[in-house]
């Protein structure tokens, strides 16, 4: 048993995770870079995933586009252009999620 090991036994940790902001790369702690929104943004994308039913909160902008872009309804970078084609948000609602 590794000293580490042995600490989180002692100490009766049984499962721990990373906060949001960090993710496991090659067996080292990064930290995820986050992208800042303007106010016009951050209410959009609150707005769309009340819109689609989902749990975020306001302050989760960044989870949320993730979860866009991950499910390819949002292509990664293309917020701006999202927000602005009232064809591709009605083609978001086609797509299941």
């Amino acid at each position: 048993m590794k000293f580490g090991e042995y600490i989180l036994e002692e100490l009766n940790f049984n499962k721990w995770k990373l906060k949001k902001d960090f993710l496991f790369k090659k067996n080292k702690v990064v930290k995820i870079e986050t992208k800042k929104f303007s106010l016009e943004e951050t209410s959009f994308l609150f707005s769309l995933s009340m819109s689609f039913g989902l749990d975020f909160k306001e302050k989760d902008s960044n989870e949320i586009l993730n979860f866009f872009v991950e499910n390819e309804t949002i292509k990664p970078d293309c917020l701006e252009e999202f927000m602005l084609d009232s064809n591709k948000r009605k083609n978001a609602w086609k797509k299941e999620l």
